[in-house]
């Protein structure tokens, strides 16, 4: 389940994303290369004007949420429900002195569906990711790559769409 999470940023938390993936969601580094995390991007301002917008808003902000070990970071695209979902995760890495660099290589939104309140994003996307240490700032792990199959319900608030549920399933193994 943590890694799920992780994973997810889905929406796993958006940033320079448009429709497909305009670019590295979690930094600029390059995921073949060894040695030390490269500095943090902050993602573009969320967009919670649609659905899918704010799915990949949340993908982009939880991305560097992730990144920065910081789970308050992405708290304005997702209900506070969420929030402790993504939270546990933060802290579960934490605990492990560990951090998590992830990118969105690419999202096919498959459908939305929108009612007055409620909508549900489903999705298929490829992430690659890596942990570091929190204290050298140096990577853990070889990068790594799986696909999801994503659904995403959203509730809509005063400020727009907020993530509130990601349910994912991992497509074949972990490359």
């Amino acid at each position: 389940m943590p890694l799920r999470c992780a994973l997810l940023c889905a929406a796993a938390a958006l940033a320079l994303l448009a429709c497909g993936c305009d670019g590295p969601v979690s930094g600029d580094t390059d995921p073949t290369s060894a040695g030390e995390v490269a500095t943090a991007v902050v993602p573009e301002s969320w967009d919670l004007g649609t659905p899918e917008s704010a799915v990949r808003s949340y993908l982009d902000w939880i991305s560097y949420s992730y990144r920065m070990a910081d789970s308050s970071i992405p708290t304005a695209t997702m209900t506070p429900e969420e929030f402790v979902r993504v939270d546990a995760y933060v802290q579960f890495n934490l605990m492990d002195g560990k951090g998590i660099e992830q990118s969105i290589e690419n999202m096919e939104v498959r459908s939305v569906s929108e009612e007055a309140t409620t909508a549900v994003v489903a999705a298929r996307e490829d992430w690659t990711y890596r942990y570091f240490s929190l204290d050298t700032l140096t990577y853990l792990t070889e990068p790594l790559a799986v696909s999801y199959e994503t659904t995403y319900t959203l509730v809509k608030g005063d400020s727009g769409w907020l993530v509130d549920r990601v349910e994912a399933s991992a497509q074949g193994e972990l490359r």
